[in-house]
């Protein structure tokens, strides 16, 4: 897949039979819902729950990925101003670096809005 820095495995290879690329065991235990012998109603309501806790898990990974991204340019930026790089190319290569460990594209992570003005710099709520 474009953007991806690591090889993918090939369809099947990591024990669930279908095309993902799922961690062993994950895959497995994902594709064998859970039929408690509830209603049709009952175990609805109760993916539906689970997908909510999944997003909001998500949601958190999402502020933590962002408050780390913001640190890491922060830093960067301190140790290239402190190499002697001049203030107007500070930052120069950072995005790449954060697109990267997110297995994206250096082209999109020079895409994405700028970071230090995008965040809060109070601590956001820890949900």
């Amino acid at each position: 897949m474009y953007g991806k820095q690591a090889a993918e495995a090939a369809p099947g290879t990591k024990g669930c039979g279908c095309a993902c690329t799922c961690p062993p065991g994950q895959a497995a235990a994902d594709t064998a819902l859970p039929l408690s012998g509830a209603t049709p109603e009952e175990e609805s309501a109760g993916l539906l729950d689970e997908i909510r806790a999944l997003e909001d898990k998500k949601s958190v990974l999402a502020a933590r990925q962002a408050r780390l991204s913001v640190a890491f340019d922060q830093q960067q930026r301190r140790r290239q101003a402190a190499a002697g790089m001049p203030a107007d190319q500070l930052g120069a290569g950072v995005a790449a670096q954060i697109a990267l460990a997110r297995r994206e594209s250096p082209a999109k992570g020079s895409r994405l809005p700028s970071m230090r003005s995008s965040l809060p710099t109070q601590e956001l709520c820890p949900v």
